[in-house]
């Protein structure tokens, strides 16, 4: 589990979750749900920089962290100038916390993580369909990252790999041929139209990338993942080898060793492996395995902004199927999801009952991995509650639903005057 803390940082005055596997933060626009889900991805980020090269000044200081969310998520003058602001991202394998603008970054050394993508799907998704923004130099921005991340998922979907977007008659292919239109849509029987990505409607613009990026991140990019080609071997893997040669290797090997013996142990070590020292053989797989974990991602982690962004309610509902569907595959990815839809925060309950009923076939959600924030007036509202007969757990969407009541009940009384 993650626990998260955020203090005085651009809208949120102050906010403490306990973060699971889904997440959902719902609220009005500039409430502060974005800051909360950028904090978390760049915590996550460095997470993964800190544990893959076994440094704990891969960030070296809290002008360095600043500097990091305010560059890569556009958020410059959201940190409070009288030094208030604060962040405490705490999970089994790290803690960092930011305070009075200095960062400390704790590692726990004996806890085994696994390598995870991070995949932040940005609002601004639709600037896919922009030929012209390929090659263009956003910078160190969450924009770039995601445009980079959409350049390699797209590639999988040529021609002969088209897939299907929703229940929306429509299907997505890639063609590398095109001069500048090359992400395409084509009607499912494959006749009545085929037009350019940007030619078609808003809704398709902004699902179509989302769920492309979903698919592949949660499936094929395992398939063909590629380290030398995501991982800065020169550097970090160096690096982690070198640490993890002391931490599995050789702690093992000679427990308490020092640092000026590690020369010679690593030659010693490595002639008992060549001789088939049986101990030493189970201590360079117990090696061997950490660089794999740290090496090789095994999940990833979706950060989505607005997933409903121009979308009718019933296209919101079959959304959030397939982003939970997908999530729920071999690997268990995880996502954390901002949105100002009052049709998904209901629809989850749905999705809740479900995993109670047992309902066979259909996207579920277990509410035990399962975290629903209202964000407003610059703190965080948990609203899963539980049911005082059941015991079973639920979204508690009543305010949305009050709205709608509110709605109603005036359009009433303006009917009966």
């Amino acid at each position: 589990m993650k626990h998260l803390i955020i203090r005085n940082i651009g809208p949120i005055k102050e906010a403490e979750l306990e973060l699971r596997r889904f997440n959902f933060l719902i609220g009005p626009q500039s409430s502060g749900k974005s800051t909360v889900a950028k904090i978390l991805s760049t915590c996550e980020w460095i997470e993964k920089e800190v544990e893959t090269t076994r440094n704990e000044q891969a960030v070296g200081n809290g002008k360095s962290f600043r500097s990091l969310v305010e560059g890569f998520h556009k958020m410059e003058s959201y940190f409070d100038k009288d030094k208030e602001s604060y962040v405490q991202y705490k999970t089994d394998f790290i803690e960092i916390v930011y305070d009075h603008r200095e960062l400390s970054i704790h590692l726990n050394r004996e806890a085994e993580y696994n390598r995870q993508k991070i995949c932040y799907i940005p609002s601004e998704r639709n600037a896919v369909t922009l030929s012209e923004l390929q090659g263009f130099e956003f910078g160190q921005t969450n924009l770039r990252s995601f445009l980079f991340d959409w350049y390699n998922a797209r590639e999988f979907y040529k021609k002969d790999n088209k897939t299907e977007i929703l229940d929306l008659g429509v299907k997505y292919y890639y063609e590398p041929d095109e001069l500048k239109n090359k992400d395409r849509i084509q009607h499912v029987n494959g006749e009545t139209y085929d037009i350019s990505l940007s030619n078609s409607s808003s809704g398709l613009q902004s699902v179509t990338p989302l769920i492309v990026m979903l698919q592949y991140y949660s499936g094929r990019y395992f398939a063909e993942y590629d380290f030398k080609n995501s991982f800065n071997q020169d550097n970090k893997v160096k690096l982690m080898r070198s640490a993890l040669t002391r931490e599995v290797a050789l702690s093992q090997y000679k427990p308490g060793f020092k640092e000026e013996e590690v020369a010679a142990l690593v030659k010693q070590f490595n002639d008992d492996l060549h001789r088939g020292d049986p101990r030493v053989q189970k201590i360079f797989e117990s090696y061997d395995q950490a660089i794999d974990r740290l090496l090789i991602p095994n999940r990833t982690t979706f950060i989505v902004e607005e997933p409903e962004q121009n979308l009718y309610p019933s296209t919101q509902l079959a959304l959030t199927d397939a982003i939970v569907s997908l999530c729920c595959g071999e690997c268990e990815h995880g996502c954390t999801v901002t949105t100002h839809s009052p049709f998904i925060l209901n629809y989850l309950n749905v999705l809740i009952a479900r995993f109670y009923k047992g309902v066979a076939n259909k996207a579920m959600l277990n509410p035990a991995e399962l975290s629903v924030f209202a964000v407003g007036d610059g703190r965080l509202v948990d609203l899963i509650q539980k049911n005082g007969r059941s015991g079973e757990l639920s979204v508690n969407a009543e305010d949305l639903v009050e709205t709608m009541r509110y709605m109603y009940t005036e359009y009433r009384e303006m009917k009966d005057m």
